[in-house]
């Protein structure tokens, strides 16, 4: 390989990162992957985008190279199927997450320890998305374990997954002030994270929360700032969950466009078909 490729591939592998997990995240068109890893950082990125049936062709063309990346491409799929709502569904996944893993022992690297991390919470989120709360706080306290091990120092991400469905957890069991003080640790994990679009999902379940303890004006505006900050940034299921928000607290501000338009416009970027 020349050095003048050998640039072009490190310049594509930085922008797929940078787009999936960076301060890049509305980046349209993507440059191709070339392996299973930058693949996933791919598809992570195109449905961050909204852009649903393009990931999951993206996710499957290559094999996985390592049973840790199968666990995140099947995390992954997880959770685009809760975004539809489909626990259920989404849990199988998770569930295989798990077993391509394992949870005895301490993890062997990082990458297994954030797969086993992503794993548990995801199955936390299934639970709850499916009334099970005790159990989700169950898994929860688990993935807290697996970030406990040297190998998983460093690693903002599963924290910071993990405090979003804390926080989704209280809100759901009528615990306001404890959604707002989850919500808060995402908020200081988020300033200590490269990616923009982690932190404007952090600024939406925050915004969430402060609904759930009478806020409602203020809930209001941090969903109205979020709708618009993933509008600039191209994140489409961001700016759907936002408006929503804005329209159940007080109502969106003129311009924006209604919840129900957003939602047409994922479903015309092509719908989701994992099973």
């Amino acid at each position: 390989m020349s050095s003048e490729q050998s640039s072009l591939f490190a310049a594509s592998q930085s922008a797929l990162f940078d787009a999936a997990f960076g301060a890049n995240p509305g980046r349209f068109p993507l440059p191709p992957a070339t392996d299973a890893h930058e693949s996933w950082h791919r598809s992570v990125a195109l449905a961050g985008q909204g852009r649903y049936s393009a990931a999951e062709i993206e996710l499957q063309r290559y094999r996985p190279h390592s049973p840790e990346l199968a666990s995140l491409h099947a995390s992954t799929r997880a959770s685009w199927l809760r975004q539809q709502g489909r626990h259920v569904r989404a849990r199988r996944f998770d569930g295989r997450a798990v077993f391509l893993v394992g949870l005895v022992g301490p993890p062997r690297s990082n990458d297994a320890s954030q797969a086993r991390s992503d794993a548990l919470t995801g199955l936390a989120a299934d639970a709850l998305g499916s009334g099970r709360f005790r159990l989700a706080q169950t898994l929860l306290d688990r993935s807290a374990e697996q970030r406990l091990f040297p190998v998983a120092r460093g690693s903002w991400r599963p924290a910071l997954r993990a405090a979003w469905v804390a926080a989704e957890l209280a809100m759901v069991r009528g615990d306001g002030p404890a959604a707002v003080r989850h919500a808060e640790s995402a908020r200081a994990l988020a300033d200590d994270a490269d990616s923009l679009r982690h932190s404007i999902k952090t600024d939406l379940v925050l915004a969430a929360a402060l609904s759930c303890v009478g806020e409602t004006a203020r809930a209001r505006d941090s969903a109205v700032h979020v709708a618009c900050t993933a509008a600039m940034h191209g994140l489409l299921p961001l700016r759907w969950a936002a408006t929503m928000l804005c329209e159940g607290t007080g109502g969106t501000d003129t311009g924006m466009v209604s919840s129900v338009d957003l939602a047409a416009s994922i479903r015309a970027r092509g719908a989701l078909s994992v099973d």
